[in-house]
């Protein structure tokens, strides 16, 4: 069988992803990630805006939403935030934006996810949720699961 060349031929490098900070937006408790290729780093002004659509992305905190979410700003080919809140007791619910630059970013089809890169943080908060709120055997520790931080290659 001949293989051919395609754009899926080495389209993966690692990136880099790191906690950037807690933030307090009204009722909710967000971790910030930053990602971005190892020799570029997030520009500073992706990681703002990330956190301003953070702030008007999250729903108001009910009976089914636990005042708990993360937030990528994720500086690739585009810039890219990512705003990740979680409802019900297993339910990752998302806003994500993209655009040519940071000052127009703007919502993306609500079906998306993720890319492989920002899968890995999904990942990490996804086992995080498990080990301290929903699967915790001492019961849901939300304070424990905030305080958890990724910090790696992707």
């Amino acid at each position: 069988m001949t293989v051919h060349a395609s754009p899926l031929a080495h389209a993966y490098h690692q990136r880099r992803g790191a906690f950037v900070s807690d933030e307090q937006l009204g009722d909710w408790r967000l971790k910030l990630y930053e990602l971005a290729a190892p020799d570029k780093g997030v520009r500073p002004e992706l990681v703002a805006r990330t956190r301003e659509l953070a702030a008007a992305s999250l729903p108001p905190v009910d009976d089914r939403h636990h005042g708990a979410a993360f937030a990528i700003a994720h500086d690739a080919r585009f810039p890219i935030a990512l705003v990740y809140w979680w409802r019900d007791v297993n339910e990752l619910h998302s806003a994500i934006y993209a655009g040519e630059t940071i000052d127009a970013l703007e919502p993306v089809d609500p079906t998306a996810l993720g890319c492989v890169w920002e899968l890995g943080i999904i990942e990490f908060e996804r086992r995080a949720w498990i080990a301290d709120v929903i699967g915790n055997p001492e019961g849901p520790d939300v304070d424990r699961y905030l305080s958890r931080r990724f910090d790696g290659m992707i």
